[in-house]
């Protein structure tokens, strides 16, 4: 007989899993967004000042694309972690429908989310330490040394 207070309590980590992934996605993606119109910015500064090339406002341009680059990666494993809690949701549900055995499914599909978090978080100190880097090269294009 099918519980739905023992299915929905089964499900309970991945429907929280998918939350705490959705606010990483929201603050990478608000990262994201400010890095690619940093870009644009950078790109429309280097065209004023065509024909002349300035090596720092390049190098602005290179950190702050490799930081958009990175972010891009980041959000990628972060949804892929999404998408395997909700698979995890969803064998949990059929293992209580179907009343079968899926513990192996669903390590594998927890395991997995949770390496794709893992993997997001690595992308996205990288990218922070990009944005220090950028920063620096950032006040030096200010300054105009």
């Amino acid at each position: 007989m099918l519980s739905y207070a023992v299915t929905l309590s089964d499900a309970l980590t991945p429907i929280t899993l998918i939350s705490g992934v959705g606010l990483l996605l929201l603050a990478m993606t608000a990262r994201y967004n400010y890095t690619t119109d940093r870009v644009r910015a950078l790109l429309k500064e280097r065209r004023q000042k065509a024909p002349v090339i300035d090596p720092l406002l390049e190098k602005a341009i290179r950190l702050t694309y490799e930081r958009s680059h990175l972010l891009k990666n980041a959000i990628l494993a972060v949804t892929t972690s999404a998408a395997f809690s909700g698979i995890l949701v969803l064998v949990t549900i059929l293992e209580h429908l179907l009343e079968l055995n899926m513990e192996v499914w669903k390590s594998t599909m927890l395991l997995t989310a949770v390496v794709f978090i893992v993997v997001s978080t690595i992308f996205f100190v990288l990218e922070v330490q990009i944005s220090l880097k950028t920063i620096r090269t950032s006040i030096r294009v200010a300054r105009g040394s």
